[in-house]
């Protein structure tokens, strides 16, 4: 009796441990290999803080096997502010998240071009009424204008050197920008108007590509590697902006 009650207390407690759905989106001209160790280090922090998980990898833009030129017209499509018909990386996103999304916690981690089509996707779903709670991590992403109802759920991060100075190109493209009302109501360009609610700078050794970098050049004199710098920052902010709140 006593063994069945502790499979039995053991069976509920794998049911209440909430259950969080993670993709990883790749951004223009991405090897089919690059998420590879990412989705482990990530289904660990699940693990970890206590939370059931599917991790899975899209490309919303082809991997690198299809054009670059193709690719980086359908991500610049992504930029925008306003629906269009041009934002093919939220689209084919959207669409793969469809087929098994049933109202968990979701999670987009976008690396490039990803982060754009990562939060177009979560507008398409928001506007099918098909979100639960979500969160969007873009990583060295192009700016893309974030609604302020959202911009709360929204991580950005881009790589520095030692001194401040951006080491990442692709996160100077894209703006945030828009016009407010300034002193005396004249109008004021805000660059910050449609920012993400948490943006900060990320030390790693590399530039643009090698976010989630985990081996030789890319480890640092203390053995933490790109990876494990990139994750655990994103995974503080997740841990205190959705698990915390809805735990």
């Amino acid at each position: 009796m006593l063994v069945l009650e502790r499979v039995k207390m053991s069976i509920q407690g794998a049911e209440q441990r909430k259950f969080v759905r993670v993709y990883l989106l790749a951004g223009v001209a991405t090897s089919p290999q690059f998420f590879n160790t990412g989705c482990e280090t990530v289904g660990k922090l699940c693990e970890q803080s206590g939370w059931r998980s599917t991790v899975e990898v899209l490309f919303p833009y082809g991997d690198n096997t299809r054009g670059v030129i193709s690719q980086v017209s359908r991500a610049a499509g992504d930029l925008s502010k306003r629906f269009t018909l041009f934002q093919h990386g939220g689209r084919h996103a959207a669409n793969s998240i469809r087929k098994s999304y049933v109202g968990e916690p979701l999670i987009l981690i976008g690396h490039s071009g990803g982060g754009a089509a990562a939060y177009q996707a979560i507008r398409i779903l928001h506007k099918e009424q098909k979100l639960g709670d979500f969160r969007i991590v873009q990583l060295g992403s192009p700016k893309v204008p974030i609604c302020p109802d959202f911009r709360n759920r929204v991580y950005y991060a881009y790589v520095v050197d030692e001194q401040g100075r951006r080491k990442d190109p692709v996160a100077k493209l894209g703006t945030w920008g828009g016009w407010s009302a300034g002193r005396f109501m004249l109008p004021r360009w805000d660059r910050y108007k449609y920012a993400p609610g948490h943006i900060e700078e990320l030390r790693l050794l590399g530039g643009h590509a090698d976010y989630f970098r985990h081996g030789h050049p890319y480890v640092d004199k203390n053995q933490v590697s790109n990876l494990d710098k990139t994750l655990g920052r994103v995974w503080k902010w997740l841990q205190l902006s959705l698990f915390c709140r809805s735990g």
